[in-house]
């Protein structure tokens, strides 16, 4: 039976093939690309090179994509794909992330994407941002100043652990190379318990959110906390309009995979049996672009 990859309920209702793949997801992913086939006859080849000229021209404008089904969770509204990705086949997008090669080849797909490449992750007004807002949050919510160890889960380099006290880690699966005061973990071995886990803009991508945070809350210290922040990229009107058949709106399939807002968050941490600490939304300037960040902080049970 299909369930919700992120609450784990049934309720699903199909939103038909609007999960528009992009073909640098395609390439990475699964090594595919869509073009036309080329023809063993040179004379038809001829005839198809000259027509591919206007083609290509026009294809800027109307474009050609693979789109796959998408569902809707009725309880906790969050988008996924009908049919899961292979965990494997996704890990492929992120070998080396971020890097010059993976500019490099996403740019032959998305020449657009030179204008934002050096900044997405690392302009220092994001930075700057997205760590003080979640060093307020945990300030305004957590019930003592901690001095314990805190994780950041796929945190990159680990720059945006938020400035509070405490040793910290960071488990970073790429080659970046830790910030100063941050010690760096490439195996799950390695993992210990902490008073305070980060999963900030990681759900949006991996295939089964709810089995993610399941396991990360093994690494949370009972009495400790499992924060979350992820994008939500389409507004409440634009998932209502899609639930009742009434918008055309297709969701890209890119780096993100999944679409998220307050009530999935909420019911993800639930469905981990985390009770919810505090959960906000803002609009968010991030230097490059601007965007709706969620923001939630679940707590374990000091007893199971």
């Amino acid at each position: 039976m299909s369930e919700c990859r992120n609450c784990g309920r049934s309720e699903l209702h199909d939103l038909g093939p609007i999960g528009q793949v992009q073909p640098f997801f395609l390439k990475r992913v699964f090594g595919l690309e869509i073009r036309a086939p080329r023809s063993p006859n040179a004379l038809k080849q001829k005839i198809r090179d000259i027509a591919a000229i206007p083609m290509s021209f026009f294809s800027q404008v109307t474009g050609r994509f693979a789109f796959v089904e998408m569902q809707l969770c009725e309880h906790c509204f969050f988008i996924q794909t009908k049919v899961p990705f292979h965990d494997d086949d996704i890990m492929h997008l992120y070998a080396d992330y971020r890097s010059p090669s993976y500019n490099g080849e996403r740019i032959r797909y998305e020449p657009e994407y030179a204008s934002i490449a050096a900044a997405i992750g690392q302009d220092q007004s994001e930075v700057r941002t997205r760590r003080s807002a979640l060093t307020a949050f945990l300030g305004r919510v957590l019930r003592t100043s901690y001095s314990d160890a805190i994780l950041d889960y796929g945190g990159a380099d680990g720059r945006f652990i938020p400035d509070i006290p405490g040793t910290k880690f960071v488990y970073e699966i790429s080659s970046m190379e830790p910030i100063p005061g941050v010690t760096r973990l490439t195996s799950e071995s390695e993992l210990g318990t902490y008073s305070i886990v980060l999963l900030a803009h990681v759900t949006e991508h991996v295939t089964h959110p709810l089995k993610l945070v399941r396991k990360l809350g093994t690494y949370v210290k009972p009495g400790g906390y499992l924060y979350v922040e992820t994008p939500q990229e389409i507004s409440d009107q634009q998932r209502v309009e899609l639930q009742n058949s009434a918008s055309r709106l297709e969701l890209g399939i890119h780096e993100h995979i999944n679409y998220y807002c307050t009530p999935a968050v909420r019911s993800l941490l639930e469905a981990a049996r985390l009770d919810v600490v505090a959960i906000e939304d803002e609009v968010v300037d991030l230097g490059w672009t601007t965007s709706v960040h969620i923001r939630a902080l679940g707590r374990k049970p000091l007893t199971a």
